[in-house]
């Protein structure tokens, strides 16, 4: 069952407002008839009042009111489209953008309006099209309202309950078997029964905090019943509270279950009287399961009663929403997914009664899949544990994996996530439309707050809130609301970032059904699968749309172009590497977007794409326009032309070098992103005309009238970032004065810029002035000064004002001399002081104080070169000790500073020292008893004597410490929790341990580094057999011209890397070897480069070998015979041994996935009989000459991948090869010099240009092909159009007589065309002049020669 609500309430509501202000404000002003208007809105009335009802009706599957909603919702977005082209008919008028005689033509074009009854109207032919559209609109609305009455809908019903209390209430009882929440499970349980922090507390608050379905409530049941809590309670309850927070009946359910008596009557304060009494002194446990109250008067009435409760009594509340637990003044506990192995174990359990699928290892892959697409939610995989129940079949399995169940709308699946359908049902309203628009997105799409709260702004969501309300700031609010309220979840990549649940977006599609449309890398979403009948649906409904692939080409973009009342349209990048981008050519951008007239959303971000198609232009509704990220280097001035643009998007365009004038025409514009925009160094004149901007994040001062500093008086409601640059070129203080950055109370982050390359030439008074009269708004949070000529920073940079700041940058500003008193700054997390080169000191005057930097976490200082004193010393008193909050801290490249660091540290957590070579110059020894990461570069051995107590110590990263042998007794005793260790660039280093530190064994140590130490010889001093690194899994080594042998007994080694240790000759043994000292029993991970005492493999290799490299060994001349034991081996890795001699090249594991064989110019065969090898995937052969010809009996079954180039004296046929047989293979790379006569040939596959070759040389599955080293070829033969119609990337290098592409053409679904040194083909490729352009003009990405033409 579809949803399918959208709640047209507030869109209607927005439709009111503009039919409104329409008639008023255009139509009465020109003596325009309002009847149609008034008409509508009449119309429109009637239906808004039914319109809870008929929600609720749809959502308990009224299939009959669901397609009246349809319908509906369609007229309401075709409505406001024409009411939106009649505004922008008007504001054009009101601008005087046209002429007079247009205006009056215009003004005709108005009078649909005045059609009436009777269905008259002016003959003007320009009126037609808006006549038609009014006529076709009110006859629409008209059949709407005629249905409705047939419909029965109730007015004004606002009751959800009908829905809602469909739910089977929740009891106490656990379930039978609970998976994956053992350490949840210990941690509540300390919280509820734990005597920390217990033994004086009275009543607390437990929330249980996470999305539908997460497991909030088995939980609770699990908490519930453990035995431990019957002897720590004497009184428990268990309520399930759902939507009603009734606090007669949750007292009376609670009062029933203490006293096991009924509760009659409805005397709450009798009813709470009773329960106090029943409660007093006592310790009791209640459980108040699936609170949704937010009221806080209902939640203290509630908890009257149970104040009389003993010490330590407790309530756990389970919510979905943070609203709730705020109003309880608790820590929230939040409940995440469950893992994949867990949720695979729990649907086992469902489905097949066993814990595991041990015993039915059939079924293990497919069932794992399953668990996936649950995503942790423990609700859907016990609902699809039950489809499967006591189904065996694997092909039942399989069909509800690769089933439309996904799709909320199904009918089949209704019953599947009730739980998020709740939390929906439970939005305010204003959330509802700003939570169904993120259907737009595909699955794992992550997503920045502002980019969102921008889209609902520029859609229109937030058009019914109050006209006083800052739109940003209550977009955001809407945003952190349905965060708090679990639709969002935070990214744990980039922390910035959101992103919504896979279920809760399938549930937003659910809403949205047919308006939304989603196309990601060649598929559509899965719970948008388009049939034929479909099609036609979503061309005329689908509103919003997004397009998620690498490459776009007009195949892939069809669909979109029919959609002709499309209103955002954005590409995306997800699963790709965004620097890489979107790629997509002018022509097919071009195509899409003449065709899509309605839009009001564009994103074009991360795409590949030089210049702004003209036609964007021509969008005259467009809101928003995001090209971020993107190579354009100008925009073109037509763009003033879009009289409804509020957000222009523009962030990380590196080469955009300039704004088009014309942009002070966009009056409306409320958001221009420019961060990041290292290009741009000039200003249109007249940005102060922007009189409605919020987001300005940059400003370039200019020397002329309309580019100064004092631009921005006008712009007074700036929120958020501004970087002001080139400040340096204000010559009057005045400007400074007028820019009134202290009125512009939204502002949070300032950043002030003199200009780098100003050299000498500052006027350093000057700049004095202006940074006084630059004073920002004390509402300020994070202030950077950089590149400043003067001589002292203002007065008011001190820590009396400005208590909001949290971070305060102080960058090149070499001529200051004293700091002002930053230490009072008392919201001051991070500092950092910069290029400060005239400051000698910092001491009391940095301080300014008692207790100084109280918040301070980081603070770094850095090429500060006359800085020699460090004082730490405030005010004598124990409480004044500066930086007793501070977690992180950098020295760097303070050559004069001497002593040593401030001693009291205790929560220090991470140092960085470099290039500090006297900070060792005292005898205090420093306590860090905090620190987990330690990186000293550039500094004397001495250093490591002021250290002390370095017992948290995890990561310790070295480079270049002087003199540095070995570290001492003292030292190595702290490391007892090291677990990464990491040394570069230290000469004198002859080994880690000292002989005789066995007591002082790192048990922690997992990971050991060690880079060009010369005389680096073993790890530990007179090692002998000593087993010291006893839990140690990973060494790289490398240009250690000095190591002969590694640590003995190295057990637990997984990786191994050798790079340039020339004396370094023997390694590993077998597990069965350990008798040898350098015994490494269980590798996983073996690669060894530029060993020349490497001859060969005396010894045996570990059967746990996954992956073996070998590269650059010059003296090595054979490989280990035991190859073909190595069972768990899949890759092996072979390149640059110029004396390895391969007459038969070892059999292979059947293991192996990926071999590689580069530069082995002895070795003369390839592994014999790897057609058995049916695991490998992945073939490459470069540089090996003397291979005469393939193995016998085929390629292995699966390849994926084949590449073989410059084996010279592979003369065997290439339609001797059976590629055509590889119905795997999608990478083939084929040089002329390994095919025998077939390289010589003029035309390529066919010398008679017959289509049907290609079938004879190639498998239709190869998606990139690349052709090289083809001396002769002079054409491509027809038919790769059509036999190799998958082919997306055609590498064609190295064929300097090639002119001629097939006549047929190229396949369409090709990507990437890649063209080098072909100069024939170059010349007729060009782009624009080149014969062939037009043939490949929609190829996304076309290279030759490396460079990039489109």
């Amino acid at each position: 069952m579809a949803i399918g609500e959208i709640v047209l309430g507030s869109f209607l509501q927005v439709l009111f407002d503009r039919l409104t202000s329409l008639g008023l404000e255009y139509a009465q002003r020109e003596g325009i008839n309002t009847a149609l208007l008034d008409e509508w809105k009449g119309m429109l009335e009637t239906i808004n009042v039914v319109l809870e009802d008929a929600e609720d009706k749809q959502l308990g599957g009224n299939r009959l009111v669901k397609l009246w909603l349809d319908d509906v919702r369609g007229l309401a977005y075709d409505m406001e489209d024409l009411l939106d082209e009649f505004a922008i008919e008007a504001t054009q008028v009101k601008s005087g953008a046209e002429s007079s005689a247009s205006r009056d033509q215009n003004l005709n074009s108005w009078k649909f309006f005045s059609w009436g009854q009777d269905g008259s109207s002016g003959s003007n032919l320009n009126s037609c099209s808006f006549e038609t559209k009014a006529q076709e609109i009110s006859g629409r609305l008209e059949k709407i309202v005629t249905r409705k009455a047939r419909l029965t809908l109730r007015e004004n019903a606002a009751d959800i309950s009908n829905y809602t209390n469909k739910r089977l209430p929740s009891t106490s009882l656990p379930e039978t078997r609970f998976f994956g929440r053992e350490k949840e499970e210990a941690e509540l349980l300390e919280i509820l029964i734990g005597e920390v922090g217990n033994s004086d507390a009275g009543l607390s608050i437990v929330p249980i905090v996470g999305m539908g379905g997460v497991g909030k409530t088995a939980m609770a049941q699990q908490l519930y019943n453990d035995p431990k809590m019957d002897s720590h309670f004497k009184r428990k309850a268990w309520v399930c509270v759902s939507d009603v927070f009734d606090v007669l009946d949750i007292t009376k359910t609670i009062l029933q279950s203490i006293t096991n008596e009924s509760c009659e009557g409805n005397d709450l304060n009798r009813l709470q009287v009773k329960l106090k009494d029943d409660l007093s002194g006592k310790k009791f446990l209640v459980v108040l399961d699936d609170v949704w109250n937010e009221k806080y008067g209902e939640w203290t009435s509630l908890l009257k009663p149970f104040e009389a409760g003993a010490k330590g009594s407790k309530i756990i509340i389970t919510t979905r929403n943070h609203s709730v637990v705020s109003i309880t003044g608790a820590l929230p506990y939040s409940l995440k997914e469950l893992s994949v192995d867990n949720c695979t174990d729990l649907l086992a359990y469902h489905a097949l009664e066993v814990r595991n699928f041990e015993r039915h290892p059939h079924l293990e892959i497919v069932g794992k899949k399953i668990a996936e697409k649950c995503r942790g939610l423990p609700l859907a995989a016990k609902i699809l544990g039950g489809l499967l129940r006591n189904k065996e079949n694997p092909d039942e399995w399989e069909a509800i994996l690769n089933n439309r169940i996904w799709n909320v709308a199904s009918a089949k699946n209704d019953e599947v996530l009730p739980a998020l359908k709740l939390s929906y049902v439970h939005l305010p309203s204003y959330l509802k439309r700003c939570f169904t628009y993120c259907a737009v997105f595909p699955k794992d799409y992550e997503f920045e707050r502002d980019e969102l709260v921008l889209l609902w702004i520029t859609e229109g969501f937030l058009d019914g809130r109050k006209a006083k309300e800052n739109i940003l700031r209550s977009g955001r609010k809407y945003f952190d609301e349905l965060v708090s309220r679990s639709f969002f979840q935070q990214s744990n990549i980039d922390t910035s970032k959101f992103l919504m649940h896979d279920l809760l977006n399938d549930l937003a599609k659910s809403i949205a059904d047919k308006t939304c449309f989603t196309y990601r890398e060649s598929r559509v979403e899965e719970s948008q699968v388009v049939s034929d009948e479909d099609d036609a649906t979503f061309k005329e409904k689908a509103r919003y749309a997004s397009f998620v692939s690498q490459y776009v080409t007009s195949k892939s973009l069809r669909a979109y172009a029919t959609m002709k009342v499309l209103r955002s349209l954005m590409l995306l990048t997800i699963q790709f590497n965004d620097e890489e981008g979107i790629f997509i050519s002018g022509k097919v951008l071009h195509d899409l977007l003449t065709n899509l007239k309605y839009l009001r959303v564009l994103s074009l971000c991360h795409c590949n794409i030089v210049e702004v198609p003209n036609c964007v232009c021509d969008l005259k509704h467009l809101r928003y326009l995001n090209l971020s990220y993107t190579n354009i280097k100008r925009l073109p001035e037509s763009i003033g032309a879009l009289c409804k643009l509020q957000a222009l998007i523009l962030r990380g365009c590196q080469m955009l070098s300039m704004l088009p004038t014309s942009i002070t025409k966009l009056v409306r514009l409320q958001f221009l992103d420019i961060r990041d925009t290292g290009s741009l160094k000039k200003m249109p004149l007249g940005m102060s005309n922007l009189k409605n901007i919020i987001i300005f994040p940059k400003f370039v001062v200019g020397p002329e009238k309309g580019s100064l500093l004092k631009e921005l008086k006008n712009l007074q409601h700036l929120q958020g970032e501004l970087f002001i640059s080139e400040l340096q070129k204000v010559e009057e203080v005045r400007d400074a004065v007028d820019a009134n950055l202290f009125g512009k109370r939204g502002l949070s982050n300032l950043f002030l810029d003199w200009g780098e390359d100003f050299g000498n030439l500052h006027n350093g008074k000057c700049e004095e002035l202006v940074l006084d009269s630059l004073r920002p708004h004390t509402n300020l949070e994070r202030l950077s000064i950089s590149h400043y000529g003067g001589a002292r920073f203002p007065s008011w940079l001190d820590g009396l004002s400005y208590s909001k700041i949290v971070s305060l940058c102080l960058r090149d500003c070499p001529n200051v001399t004293w700091l002002p008193p930053l230490g009072q700054l008392p919201s001051l997390r991070e500092l950092s002081l910069e290029g400060l080169h005239a400051i000698s000191t910092l001491g009391p005057e940095f301080y300014g104080g008692k207790r100084p930097f109280s918040s301070l976490t980081t603070l770094k200082l850095e090429e500060m070169l006359a800085w020699k004193d460090w004082s730490h010393c405030v005010g004598g008193r124990e409480e004044d000790v500066p930086f007793s909050r501070l977690q992180h801290l950098v020295v760097r490249s303070c050559h004069s500073l001497v002593g040593t660091l401030p001693g009291q540290l205790d929560l220090l957590k991470k140092l960085e020292i470099h290039s500090c070579p006297h900070l060792n110059n005292s005898t205090k020894v420093i306590c860090l008893p905090s620190l987990r990461e330690l990186y000293l570069k550039d500094c004397n051995k001495e250093i490591l004597k002021i250290f002390a107590n370095l017992t948290s110590l995890i990561s310790l990263k070295i480079e270049n410490l002087d003199e540095l042998v070995c570290f001492d007794h003292g030292f190595t005793s702290y490391l007892v929790k090291l677990e990464k260790l990491y040394i570069k660039g230290c000469d004198k280093l002859n080994y880690l341990w000292q002989e005789g530190n066995e007591t002082q064994n790192p048990t922690c140590l997992w990971y050991v580094g060690i880079d060009s130490c010369p005389q680096f010889t073993s790890f530990v001093a007179g090692e002998g057999k000593m087993e010291l690194f006893c839990n140690l899994q990973k060494i790289e080594l490398s240009n250690c011209a000095s190591l002969e042998k590694l640590p003995s007994k190295l057990y637990t080694l997984r990786h191994l890397r050798i790079e340039n240790c020339p004396k370094i000759s023997r390694l590993i043994t077998s597990q069965d070897d350990h008798s040898n000292n350098n015994s490494i029993s269980q590798p996983e991970f073996l690669n060894m480069s530029e060993c020349d005492s490497l001859i060969s493999f005396p010894f045996a290799i570990a059967k746990s070998l996954g992956s073996l490299t070998i590269d650059r060994c010059e003296n090595l001349i054979s490989l280990p015979r035991c190859l073909h034991t190595l069972s768990h081996l899949t890759k092996l890795d072979i390149e640059k041994c110029p004396a390895l001699e391969i007459e038969n090249f070892p059999s292979l594991p059947i293991t192996l996935v990926d071999l590689t064989l580069k530069f082995v110019p002895k070795m003369k065969s390839l592994p014999k009989e790897w057609h058995h090898l049916t695991s490998l995937q992945l073939i490459d052969t470069v540089g090996c000459e003397n291979i005469k010809c393939l193995p016998e009996g085929g390629f292995p079954p699966n390849l994926l991948l084949f590449s073989i180039v410059a084996c010279d004296n592979l003369k065997q046929p290439m339609r001797e090869w059976g590629l055509p047989m590889l119905t795997s293979l999608t990478t083939l790379t084929i040089d002329g010099g390994c095919m025998g006569a077939e390289g010589d040939m003029v035309g390529f596959p066919s010398e008679e240009d017959d289509e049907d070759a290609w079938s004879l040389f190639f498998p239709s599955s190869l998606q990139l092909l690349g052709i090289c080293n083809m001396r002769n070829m002079e054409r491509l033969s027809n038919g790769l159009r059509n036999y190799l119609s998958s082919i997306e990337y055609l590498d064609i290098s190295d064929c300097p007589k090639l002119r001629d592409l097939p006549e047929d053409g190229l396949p369409p679904s090709l990507q990437h065309l890649y063209i080098w040194n072909c100069e024939n083909l170059k010349d007729r490729c060009s782009k624009d002049t080149g014969d062939y352009w037009p043939l490949i003009q929609e190829i996304p990405l076309i290279e030759i020669d490396s460079v990039r033409i489109q």
